[in-house]
């Protein structure tokens, strides 16, 4: 088996693929892993058990047309047949490029072109009537003028999300102002308005099957969350109602392949609203992985054959995880390989 994944910084905001590699390694000792990196400081680069090769991309922003010509270029040296991208910003131009990398004998396990774009932030309110769902009340902006207008129809405090990263609370109009203008330069248009529901979070992380159906889910509660809105902490739990949130989300989109359903219970009304869905595994993906249910390991086969994976087992209720940060160390060669010529060949593990 040969891999490619992204995805690979482990530090404050990490990402899902040193997780997913974890998850490989641990199922398919003899697994040939291949990072693709967008950052030479990426620290699941460079942990034991990492990728036996890694090479630096290009942002996605730069097009289809380089992305793929530097993908054959670290194909070329070192093979690969699964592409396992984990980050949102580089999957929108993926999942439009799911033709050009199957004729290079490419295997992916990704949504359809319509299913992508329907859960997407600016959309997630017609997505959640249509599965009759509940949703907090949200409003797309494409100017800090636009912001202020529609604030003004909407009761602050608010979050205001980037299309693609970073939310943030914001208290004042002055304070909406600077922080849409901010995240419309980082991240571009729209910005999300979405009104504030108080309780508490859970997140969903599973696979889905392509026909609507799941082959598997594992649901936690957050009980530590920075002041990012990232979870340093979760619990798995058994939460029917979570459940019935997530099976009429998929059977809707008919979703394929990893996804993660991010929920606020109403500590007023009981009720679940969906705030997010990403499509792809979250970073807490090696959790459960580590008490039977391995996510990663189930998407392999699922991508390689197209076949998808028998139903998995429900993850037994009560385990936690911890956010943990250790030093990871590597040699200033590696680095300065990867910084000049883009590539590392034969990791030490």
């Amino acid at each position: 088996m040969r891999v490619a994944i992204t995805g690979m910084s482990r530090g404050e905001n990490p990402q899902p693929g040193a997780g997913i590699v974890a998850g490989i390694r641990a199922a398919y000792p003899q697994a040939f892993i291949v990072g693709l990196s967008y950052d030479a400081l990426e620290s699941g680069i460079y942990v034991t058990g990492g990728p036996d090769a890694v090479f630096t991309m290009p942002y996605p922003t730069v097009g289809a047309e380089a992305f793929l010509r530097r993908l054959d270029e670290a194909r070329a040296a070192a093979p690969f047949d699964l592409f396992i991208p984990t980050l949102d910003a580089e999957l929108d131009l993926i999942v439009n490029l799911q033709t050009e990398l199957h004729e290079r004998g490419i295997r992916t396990c990704l949504p359809s072109k319509v299913a992508f774009q329907r859960r997407m932030k600016h959309r997630l309110a017609d997505l959640a009537d249509a599965a009759n769902i509940a949703t907090p009340k949200t409003r797309a902006v494409y100017s800090v003028a636009e912001a202020q207008s529609e604030a003004a129809g909407m009761s602050l405090p608010l979050m205001v999300k980037g299309a693609y990263y970073d939310a943030q609370q914001v208290d004042s109009i002055d304070n909406l102002r600077d922080t849409a203008a901010s995240l419309l330069s980082q991240w571009g248009a729209p910005v999300l308005l979405q009104e504030i529901i108080t309780g508490p979070e859970f997140d969903a992380m599973g696979i889905g099957d392509g026909e609507g159906g799941i082959t598997g889910l594992c649901c936690i509660r957050k009980t530590i969350v920075n002041k990012a809105g990232k979870g340093q902490g979760g619990a798995t739990i058994n939460d029917p109602a979570l459940t019935e949130l997530c099976r009429r989300l998929i059977r809707e989109l008919k979703w394929k392949g990893p996804f993660e359903i991010e929920v606020i219970k109403d500590e007023t009304t009981g009720q679940h609203s969906l705030i997010e869905m990403n499509p792809r595994f979250p970073a807490w993906v090696d959790f459960p992985a580590q008490f039977g249910t391995n996510f990663a390991a189930a998407l392999v086969p699922f991508a390689a054959t197209g076949t998808a994976p028998p139903p998995m087992p429900d993850p037994e209720p009560g385990w936690f995880f911890l956010r943990h940060q250790v030093e990871v160390l590597g040699r200033m060669e590696q680095l300065a390989a990867l910084s000049g010529s883009g590539e590392w060949l034969d990791h030490p593990h």
